[in-house]
């Protein structure tokens, strides 16, 4: 009997965090949906999206504030840019990182393809 309770308890503390986790995300969407930003990417832990004028990355965490958990820059501050084996790297101080070639290289072409608009 007091395995069932515990097993339950367990089970309960794991559907509530999944519960949080899925709010996070709506609220991460949300944002990014209300900023027009398309190409958005999921990996290594954050959120990066191209913007109408800005390229940001928000960063997945249990507690969201977007003022804290993100990082913005304009394109219009965008002086250079290169790929370093699964990192893009702007302006040499600015690092994305990515968890796949596959997903780094379209993204990093779209980003090309907005700096040269």
């Amino acid at each position: 009997m007091i395995f069932i309770g515990l097993f339950l308890f367990i089970a309960l503390i794991i559907i509530a965090l999944n519960l949080h986790n899925q709010s996070n995300l709506n609220e991460i969407k949300q944002y990014l949906q209300n900023n027009n930003c398309q190409d958005i990417v999921y990996s290594k832990g954050s959120y990066k999206a191209l913007c109408d004028d800005y390229f940001t990355e928000i960063e997945n965490s249990f507690t969201i504030d977007i003022n804290k958990n993100s990082r913005s820059i304009n394109y219009k501050d965008i002086k250079d840019l290169r790929v370093d084996k699964l990192n893009i790297v702007i302006n040499s101080d600015f690092k994305i990182e990515f968890k796949e070639k596959e997903i780094l290289d379209p993204f990093f072409k779209n980003l090309e393809n907005k700096l040269n608009k």
